[in-house]
């Protein structure tokens, strides 16, 4: 990709290797720090339901359960997010091959794919009520 990046613990050291933008290095590290700072405290909280929990009781409820399922899945993503910045696959669509742009990656810093990001998208389009032309404003129709 144009650049090198060693993950050691927290700390990261960056060759930039010549013909590197140095605008996209600095996305990229920003980025980087952001999902090393994710990792941090979603094993912090994994350790917290974890640990914690098993103190309280010997079964975990369904609902705790589903939450460190879920942190544990979040984590694999930031893991691999991270691992894909060490070879230098990192913001390639994994279906199509194409370069994702850091500027979206940094939104979702775990997206793998260009589809990852419309979700929001999808998700405003059924959440956003459509007015049909009335004589009704906006507020008189919700408080109506």
């Amino acid at each position: 990709m144009g650049f090198e990046i060693c993950i050691v613990g927290n700390t990261k050291s960056t060759t930039i290797k010549a013909g590197v933008d140095a605008g996209v290095n600095d996305q990229l590290a920003n980025i980087q720090d952001e999902l090393l700072q994710m990792k941090q405290e979603l094993e912090s909280r994994l350790f917290e339901y974890s640990f914690f929990q098993q103190d309280s009781q010997a079964n975990l409820s369904y609902q705790q359960t589903t939450l460190i399922y879920h942190v544990k899945e979040e984590l694999q993503d930031v893991l691999l997010a991270l691992s894909k910045i060490e070879n230098g696959t990192y913001g390639i669509c994994e279906e199509t091959g194409k370069m994702i742009p850091y500027s979206k990656m940094a939104v979702l810093p775990t997206a793998r794919t260009a589809d990852d990001f419309l979700y929001h998208i999808q998700f405003e389009k059924k959440t956003l009520p459509i007015w049909a032309e009335t004589d009704e404003t906006y507020d008189e129709a919700l408080y109506s």
